[in-house]
């Protein structure tokens, strides 16, 4: 089953210990002055009410007007001039600005969320449209969906900045029904800023498919949506250096709905180890790493920390021949769905010799050995035998290891690629996975440019270790089930690389 990935309780942080309940730390909060703002009278008027609510009922478009109302891919409203007071909004947007925030960074999203919790600011203005929203509002959208919502609203301040970005969910958590945005976006913001809320459409399998809508951000700009199984949407990244996507958001609740069996993917096909020419083998690989006692200091180092990055990995000549024709394909795949990965493979049908001959290095049986001489593990039948391999033998359950197998992609990484965590990635009952990465073509790579492998303890968001790219690097990390992993949001930064992108390939090998 895969690992539920969205906003929730990590996302809405406690007001601080050294705060006092209910009173944030701002100068608009001392005022103690009482504010009142009401909703914008195109949207109470009685008969557009009666309008509005037919066409939500009837599942039809409405665009006639302020409101936009769209239920494809699913259903999704906007309220433009959500307030006329425009004073009233720049005091607010001072109230908000005003407020502390923190950042907040793992394999779904990167932005700043106000430490204060809204729910218990006491500033003028930021009370004021709470209650409009708690109450007013909340009526009026029972009214209008005739979804019945209870008393309990989140609501967050959000920051996204350069680079910023809230990558593909659905929102779905017991309880939410109705998910809004409020935007306090500067007034020239544009498509080019970034920051859009993009739509997706879903697949046979209800997995996300394609963006076909993107909703940019407006100032004063009220958003709503439906949560559902196909409720799936992501923010965009920043794209702006000096403008800020202000805004508030949450959820209102009410009874939850039936929910289909989460999808669980089939897993990648293994295959067993191959036969190569020895001198083929060894046209390939540093002769560094065929040394006996190179090996053996290797060995000991991989089974203190479970993982070691292997530099210079190939010999010079095989690795700018690989990296050259991996420059030159043009036969990659785009892999989805977009709620757990997007990136290109190469298309293995018909790729370059010299791709297909490192392939087959990797699948070798004497890669299979080296790589056991390396880490202590027995993938090969001549890899010593451990000290606790007869002990495991007597107490492991039948079926949990194998003949040693593996599998591999040929990737590439450009601008807004990434992976994000789930749980079944560890191949049937297997217990334990080797990952090995060979990195290609990032020279030039940047640690604030994304594309860094993080490994993270399951329920966690603290980070176990992390590989960065590195060129002609070989990455090994030792893994169990309880260790997840995902590769970092590649930013608008990553374009600066020499050729805007870099390449891996990426195996697991199994015991």
């Amino acid at each position: 089953m895969d690992r539920k990935r969205s906003i929730t309780d990590d996302v809405n942080i406690d007001v601080e210990p050294n705060s006092k309940k209910g009173k944030c730390k701002t100068k608009s909060a001392q005022k103690r002055t009482t504010v009142s703002v009401s909703l914008n009278k195109c949207y109470t008027d009685e008969s557009n009410v009666t309008t509005f609510e037919s066409s939500y009922q009837g599942s039809e478009a409405y665009d006639e007007g302020p409101l936009q109302l769209c239920h494809e891919p699913f259903t999704h409203c906007v309220l433009p001039n959500y307030i006329e007071d425009e004073e009233f909004l720049e005091k607010l947007q001072e109230e908000l600005l005003d407020l502390t925030f923190a950042e907040k960074n793992n394999d779904l999203y990167k932005f700043h969320q106000s430490r204060e919790d809204l729910k218990a600011v006491q500033s003028p203005h930021i009370s004021a449209l709470r209650n409009l929203i708690y109450v007013k509002f909340k009526e009026w959208l029972e009214t209008v969906t005739h979804i019945p919502l209870n008393d309990k609203v989140d609501m967050s301040c959000a920051k996204y900045e350069f680079t910023d970005t809230l990558l593909c969910h659905d929102d779905e958590l017991e309880g939410r029904r109705i998910a809004f945005i409020y935007y306090l976006v500067p007034p020239s913001w544009s498509e080019e800023d970034g920051g859009a809320l993009d739509l997706f459409t879903v697949n046979e399998n209800g997995q996300p498919a394609d963006v076909v809508q993107s909703i940019i951000p407006v100032r004063n700009n009220f958003l709503f949506f439906e949560v559902t199984p196909v409720s799936f949407h992501q923010v965009a990244e920043i794209l702006s250096e000096d403008k800020t996507r202000l805004s508030i958001s949450g959820w209102f609740h009410g009874p939850s709905i039936k929910r289909p069996a989460p999808y669980e993917e089939p897993h990648p096909s293994m295959v067993q180890a191959i036969q190569i020419e020895e001198d083929v083998f060894y046209d390939w690989i540093n002769p560094t790493y065929m040394d006996m006692l190179s090996q053996a200091d290797i060995m000991e180092r991989f089974e203190e920390e479970s993982q070691i990055e292997l530099q210079n990995f190939l010999q010079n000549s095989k690795y700018e021949q690989l990296k050259d024709a991996l420059q030159k394909c043009d036969s990659w795949t785009p892999r989805g769905p977009a709620n757990k990965r997007c990136y290109s493979t190469l298309d293995m049908e018909d790729p370059p010799e010299i791709v297909k001959e490192c392939r087959r290095l990797f699948q070798s049986d004497a890669m299979f050995l080296v790589l056991s001489n390396l880490t202590g593990l027995k993938l090969h039948e001549l890899a010593p035998e451990s000290d606790t391999d007869d002990s495991d033998e007597e107490t492991t359950p039948k079926g949990t290891k194998g003949e040693p197998c593996f599998c591999n992609q040929v990737r590439r990484w450009k601008h807004g690629s990434y992976t994000l965590v789930h749980d079944n990635e560890i191949e049937g009952d297997r217990e334990f996975a080797l990952d090995v990465l060979l990195y290609i073509g990032c020279e030039g790579w940047e640690p604030d440019q994304g594309g860094i492998t993080s490994y993270i303890a399951l329920g966690a968001d603290e980070e176990l270790l992390s590989v960065s790219p590195s060129e002609n690097s070989l990455a090994l990390v030792y893994r169990g089930q309880d260790t997840l992993h995902f590769v970092k949001h590649l930013n608008a930064r990553s374009r600066q690389l020499p050729n805007k992108q870099f390449y891996d390939i990426c195996c697991t090998y199994y015991e």
